[in-house]
């Protein structure tokens, strides 16, 4: 058994080798692949907004470290507000950590999931696709994007709100 081992050690090193360099092809073929055609509850979801009437929306984009992304579409009043969040690993902090800084955002609006991308330029180009500049509205305007004074991420994780002047003072 171990000279079976010694003889076949250079095979099953080139075949280990052959597994990372398909890995790593596939990675970042699949990084620059178009966005797969959304499924039917995401199309709805888009034919629900479009049908609200509104013609405002905005763009935000949330960096949470990681190369995947995710579009959410969060609707405040007549102002369609499509998120692109940029995720890491699929661990439980994390998904508490963007729920948290979601909801201080944005507030208690629905939250609809649009779909995930291999990255945020792709996430980037689909919401494009749903808010074309001619509609879009910036930061400043009553209505669009997240709130004025919206933790940060940092801010939430460290469990710490924007300082606030002390009274008095």
């Amino acid at each position: 058994m171990i000279a079976w081992l010694r003889k076949s050690r250079g095979a099953i090193a080139l075949a280990l080798l052959a597994l990372v360099v398909l890995t790593a092809a596939h990675a970042i073929i699949a990084r620059n692949r178009a966005a797969p055609p959304p499924s039917r509850h995401t199309a709805a979801h888009w034919r629900e907004a479009a049908a609200a009437g509104s013609n405002r929306c905005t763009l935000y984009h949330a960096r949470f470290g990681g190369r995947r992304a995710q579009l959410i579409l969060i609707t405040q009043g007549p102002v369609r507000n499509y998120v692109i969040v940029e995720v890491g690993k699929r661990d439980p902090a994390s998904r508490i950590l963007r729920s948290t800084w979601l909801r201080a955002a944005y507030g208690e609006a629905e939250h609809i999931w649009l779909g995930e991308y291999g990255s945020a330029e792709a996430a980037i180009r689909s919401a494009a696709r749903l808010c074309p500049a001619s509609e879009r509205c910036w930061a400043e305007e009553s209505g669009c994007g997240p709130k004025d004074n919206a933790m940060t991420p940092a801010q939430i994780f460290f469990g710490r709100w924007p300082p606030i002047s002390p009274s008095g003072m």
